[in-house]
């Protein structure tokens, strides 16, 4: 590898490379400029250098907050401590930090465990992380607008909307049987759902971590609603039950799904968490965790009140090769649509006939609490950055080398 640095007073890259015949670039069309003495104040960056063109330069797109940013910075860290091992760097940067110019954001040094403020070239890939769908109205068309010119692939480019994404799964022949009875919400299919399957569920379009999500069963002529707080309603008909999520936005901004009956553990709802990412343009399973839902059985997301267990508590073995075979056929369906889709996560339940259910897709992962799929779900990004800006990462390198010396 080799060093390339940064001056920590002027803000600005260089190298010390006389013999190197080539211009060095970093980021998207940057040159970075010879110097034959070192700045006063630097910091060095170790670099693969590929046909020599440096990185890959990764640009981590987090939301705003006063003086800096929010996220998932553990992951932000793991991905920037991976990068640098391989030869690679990332930066950290909110909406208005990006221009034609390039970023002023923030760059972890992972032997210093501190963050620094930084200016860089365009990156090789903007990585988006925007925390919430507000944010991605607010803050993703004027990223996407410079992403576009400047021809930097968007990795994740939304959050899934939940109606399009069942359109979009609802058109593989080979998942239709795999998900719940889905439609848009109004009043006449609220009572509809209610009447053919007693319990139902609705939920917000665009929401994540199991916020907007209401549980619905029918209790003769009375409806009996549980949300993700500790609330549970009661309404005397369906018109007075629809004005419930009227107050809380426009119906079409909701669906209604059939609530499936799943195997429960220790009496308790709990679903499979699958992580996946792609690799030579196909998904595979990265890791898989299990969620449980407390005694509101709403949902089983963490964040929402859902607790964590492991493959052996639960009540069924996990047919490994049927869920392989559903992630790639998922991947398929989200590629066609979203085209830089990169990762996503899967709930999925299990009848106790065995059959599986889709009930959600995240473009945006959270981390899991298990520490081997934290180490497995970053090294399959890294590697996802490396293939899609046709870099060699050292790690490959010695992968190469290895065999070489195998056979």
């Amino acid at each position: 590898m080799k060093q390339l640095y940064y001056d920590l007073k002027k803000n600005s890259w260089y190298h010390t490379y006389a013999s190197i015949e080539e211009q060095i670039s970093l980021g998207r069309y940057f040159i970075v400029p010879y110097k034959d003495y070192h700045a006063k104040d630097y910091l060095s960056f170790p670099y693969f250098l590929h046909e020599n063109k440096a990185g890959p330069l990764i640009g981590i797109l987090a939301s705003p907050k006063k003086e800096g940013f929010i996220g998932n910075i553990g992951l932000f860290k793991r991905i920037q401590k991976a990068l640098h091992q391989t030869g690679g760097n990332s930066i950290v940067f909110t909406p208005n930090q990006l221009s034609d110019n390039g970023v002023s954001g923030f760059c972890y040094l992972p032997n210093h465990d501190h963050w620094i403020k930084m200016e860089a070239p365009l990156p090789d890939i903007i990585y988006n992380r925007l925390y919430t769908f507000e944010d991605e109205d607010k803050y993703l068309e004027p990223i996407q607008n410079i992403a576009s010119l400047y021809q930097i692939p968007v990795l994740n480019p939304c959050f899934f909307d939940k109606w399009e994404l069942y359109l979009q799964l609802r058109n593989h022949e080979k998942l239709t049987s795999h998900l719940p009875d889905t439609a848009l919400l109004n009043e006449e299919v609220l009572e509809e759902f209610l009447t053919k399957y007693n319990t139902v569920y609705v939920k917000k379009r665009k929401s994540n971590k199991g916020n907007g999500i209401a549980f619905i069963r029918r209790n003769g002529h009375t409806f009996l609603l549980k949300t993700t707080s500790t609330k549970t309603l009661l309404f005397p008909n369906i018109n007075k039950l629809t004005q419930y999520f009227k107050k809380q936005g426009p119906l079409f901004s909701f669906i209604v799904q059939e609530a499936i009956s799943t195997v429960p553990l220790h009496g308790k709802k709990f679903d499979y968490r699958i992580l996946s990412h792609r690799k030579n343009n196909r998904f595979s399973i990265t890791g898989v965790g299990v969620r449980v839902a407390n005694t509101q059985q709403v949902t089983t997301h963490v964040p929402s009140g859902g607790a964590i267990a492991s493959l052996e508590d639960t009540p069924i073995p996990l047919d490994t090769s049927k869920l392989e075979q559903m992630i790639k056929q998922c991947g398929i369906q989200l590629q066609s649509f979203y085209e830089t889709i990169g990762e996503f996560s899967a709930d999925i339940g299990v009848t106790n006939e065995g059959n599986y259910y889709i009930f959600e897709l995240n473009a945006k992962p959270m981390d899991f609490d298990e520490p081997s799929i934290k180490r497995t779900s970053t090294k399959a990004l890294i590697e996802l950055f490396y293939e899609m800006t046709n870099h060699i990462s050292i790690a490959s390198l010695h992968q190469e080398t290895a065999m070489i010396v195998k056979n």
